[in-house]
């Protein structure tokens, strides 16, 4: 008989639980070593919390336990199991060939879940969309301060709610919000709701808290990248993709550059790991751009992408900042074209940018420049061609601003989303054979 001991103080000394715990749900800090949020197996707030060696569910698992009871308890395994998953190695036993169990896959979400989130997510997206609804403008209001424009809501279908539940109040406090869907295979499988201000406030248990987010319960993160939804349909080894962190910065990049051969997908928070599914999929593009707040954060996660190219902003900015400043384009273009590895790359990535640059309303001043150093670097001259009028947006002047697609759905031109899809895509001259007899159409602040 063969005996065999597990040294399983040394298993538990190697796992952080909180990157353990990171994998199966949203987590953010509580104190200095402390994380909180949903319970993987649960679901509510802040419910669940752990350290790096404890954690313990107020709900539904009370007592401390550490890495080998935490895959125990969310997998429903036996301690052979749980120590064989954290190890990824089969246990010693008198069997040594015997292999471990394969790895479960991800519980599905009851399709009751599925049916209300999608509902919430369609109605929060016509609240969005529908100018007459006056409370729904605080959304809109908001999404224009971070300069996130209405085409790009539809792309990803962001909404408006009135009344998102604070963290920690079990829905006695509220506050509006933006709903941003996760999707995975077309379906719903997580909500994501930004307040559209920092909250400070105390909750039910009288603890004061900062928060800026929450998501709806039930909702899993776990394993899904942001942004599927608006993936183009391009040739993945001619194009780029770049994984960011934080659904706004997915939404900044898209905007900038969806038409480049560019497509981005988010890791949602700073504490999401890159599962083999992650790599797997990055693998497929021709060149992979890593742009995160954190450089240790950019490292990590190109250790885990070969080849890939880590973005860096300047002064520290985010995605969404260089949006605003109307320099993320042009950022984009830069480093793409840094990050190409031979000259047709680069031959490829300038005509890319052209391209973009004839797609109304054209360039910004940031990306013409950088498409003219590119250019000059190429020894390329594009002296012959002009882009795409730039035609500036402007609320509070009518005649200064582009076509409006709530005059055209009105109008009963085309439903909103054509119409958005028009103001985002179509040039000067079909927008205004489009736009004919339809009142208070605009192209270059005259009217149709």
């Amino acid at each position: 008989m063969i005996t065999k001991t597990i040294d399983t103080d040394t298993v538990k000394q190697n796992i952080d639980l909180r990157e353990l715990a990171a994998r199966y749900t949203e987590l953010r800090k509580e104190a200095a070593r402390e994380l909180a949020g949903p319970c993987p197996k649960c679901g509510g707030d802040d419910r669940f919390h752990c350290e790096a060696d404890w954690f313990f569910c107020r709900q539904c698992h009370a007592k401390r336990g550490d890495a080998i009871e935490f895959v125990m308890w969310k997998d429903n395994v036996d301690f052979k199991t749980a120590v064989a998953t954290l190890t990824n190695a089969p246990l010693p036993t008198a069997q040594p060939t015997r292999r471990p169990p394969a790895p479960k896959r991800p519980t599905e979400q009851p399709q009751d879940w599925t049916r209300k989130a999608a509902g919430i997510v369609e109605q929060a997206h016509r609240r969005l969309m529908d100018d007459t609804d006056p409370a729904a403008e605080a959304g809109r209001a908001y999404l224009d301060s971070r300069g996130i424009e209405p085409h790009t809501w539809i792309a990803f279908n962001l909404g408006f709610t009135p009344g998102a539940s604070l963290p920690g109040t079990e829905g006695k406090q509220t506050t509006p919000a933006i709903t941003i869907p996760w999707y995975r295979a077309g379906k719903v499988v997580a909500v994501r709701y930004r307040f559209l201000g920092v909250q400070s406030y105390v909750d039910s248990k009288d603890k004061e808290r900062t928060e800026k987010q929450t998501a709806l319960a039930g909702s899993s993160f776990t394993g899904v990248l942001f942004g599927g939804q608006a993936l183009g349909v391009r040739i993945p080894k001619l194009s780029t993709l770049i994984i960011c962190e934080g659904e706004l910065n997915a939404c900044s990049i898209w905007q900038a550059a969806k038409d480049t051969r560019l497509n981005v997908l988010s890791l949602g928070s700073e504490s999401a790991s890159i599962t083999p599914a992650m790599v797997e999929h990055a693998a497929k593009y021709g060149r992979v751009l890593v742009c995160m707040d954190k450089g240790e954060r950019a490292q990590q996660v190109m250790s885990t992408l070969t080849g890939a190219y880590g973005i860096k902003s300047p002064g520290g900015q985010d995605a969404n900042d260089m949006l605003k400043a109307g320099k993320l384009g042009g950022l984009l273009a830069l480093h793409c074209f840094q990050a190409a590895p031979d000259k047709p790359a680069q031959e490829r990535v300038l005509w890319d940018i052209w391209d973009a640059a004839q797609v109304w309303p054209g360039p910004d001043e940031y990306t013409q420049s950088i498409m003219t150093h590119i250019a000059e670097k190429m020894s390329v001259t594009l002296e012959s061609h002009q882009t795409a009028q730039v035609i500036k947006y402007d609320a509070l002047s009518h005649k200064e601003r582009p076509p409006l697609p709530q005059e055209l759905y009105r109008s009963g031109i085309a439903d909103y989303s054509e119409a958005w899809q028009a103001w985002q895509t179509l040039r000067p001259t079909y927008a205004a054979a489009m736009g004919k007899n339809a009142e208070g159409y605009y192209i270059d602040g005259v009217t149709v």
